[in-house]
């Protein structure tokens, strides 16, 4: 069944004299309403609630600016329901957030900010208020590697297609995603091949991605892992990380991997600065599963065409 988005008001009360319940919601993971639900007037309120479903989102927000503008304070996961006609879930809140706050987004008729429970249905403001939502979530397929993604692993698992750079120099460009030992202002710099082509048009946008890798091998396909927050670099900014890069030393320790790893084609100086860099993401957005997981011939991935910068559907969620 498919996750829906909510969001319900952060206050009890009359509008004229509002009591925030905004910390008692966060310390002890719920959110309720006081609204009267026997009262037929609150009845699409009472639909709502009996509409929710556990790992439903949800989202607390506080309207503000004579009632303008909002912010969401707070965003979680539905875990209980058992109370829900009477008004009350029960909300694990995520830990890292990314908060709206700004004019209250046009919507259909029933996305209505000032009611205390609304469901978003609209594409663009579930993006906009629940930024790691499913609908914003992309796939990406990253080169094999043996060595946990932090350095070369050779020519074990590549593919041998010489339309790739695998395929022609037994390495990927994806073979450093997790060293997040290497930092510029505290983001950690990487490549992804399917924002390759596209890197222009999504210049500064982010997205949830999930990743995966094909064993050369096998052929089998493997989950890896995801990046909760990944944002698309431009050119400017790839200039001056690979600048960055050269300064430090690090193009040069990664060329030595590179040799060592049994692989060709070390001379990274000499890349397009947009071919070795076009992502970045903190190292706390970056979620590896402990041992790669295989995924099943049925499963969506291996409809993925080469290295689409897919999006990703709960048909795509393991177990």
């Amino acid at each position: 069944m498919a996750i829906a988005y909510w969001v319900g008001s952060s206050n009890h009360g009359h509008i004229g004299n509002p009591q925030n319940m905004l910390k008692d919601f966060t310390q002890q993971n719920y959110w309720a309403t006081d609204v009267n639900l026997k009262n037929r007037l609150n009845k699409n309120i009472l639909d709502a609630l009996k509409a929710i479903k556990v790992n439903d989102r949800f989202a607390v927000s506080s309207l503000r600016n004579r009632y303008q503008d909002v912010d969401v304070k707070v965003i979680g996961t539905v875990t209980n329901i058992d109370d829900a006609e009477n008004g009350r879930l029960g909300i694990a809140w995520d830990e890292d957030q990314t908060l709206y706050s700004g004019a209250i987004p046009l919507g259909t008729k029933n996305e209505n900010w000032h009611q205390a429970l609304f469901k978003v249905t609209t594409a663009e403001n579930i993006t906009l208020t629940f930024p790691d939502s499913i609908i914003n979530k992309k796939v990406a397929r990253i080169t094999w590697n043996d060595q946990g993604w932090k350095k070369p692993s050779g020519l074990k698992g590549k593919a041998s297609s010489n339309d790739m750079l695998e395929g022609k120099f037994g390495f990927g460009l994806e073979e450093w995603l997790f060293d997040v030992s290497k930092l510029v202002d505290g983001y950690h710099y990487g490549f992804l091949e399917p924002i390759r082509k596209g890197q222009a048009a999504q210049a500064n946008k982010s997205y949830p991605v999930w990743l995966y890798a094909i064993n050369g091998s096998t052929k089998k396909r493997y989950w890896i892992g995801e990046i909760k927050k990944t944002t698309v670099i431009d050119d400017a900014e790839a200039v001056y990380v690979k600048q960055k890069y050269q300064e430090l030393g690090w193009l040069k320790e990664m060329e030595k991997e590179i040799t060592s790893a049994g692989s060709k084609g070390d001379n990274l100086s000499g890349y397009a600065a947009s071919d070795l860099f076009n992502i970045k993401f903190k190292p706390q957005d970056l979620v590896v599963n402990e041992d790669v997981i295989e995924l099943s011939d049925a499963h969506p991935a291996n409809k993925v065409t080469k290295y689409a910068f897919a999006n990703f559907t709960e048909a795509f969620i393991v177990e």
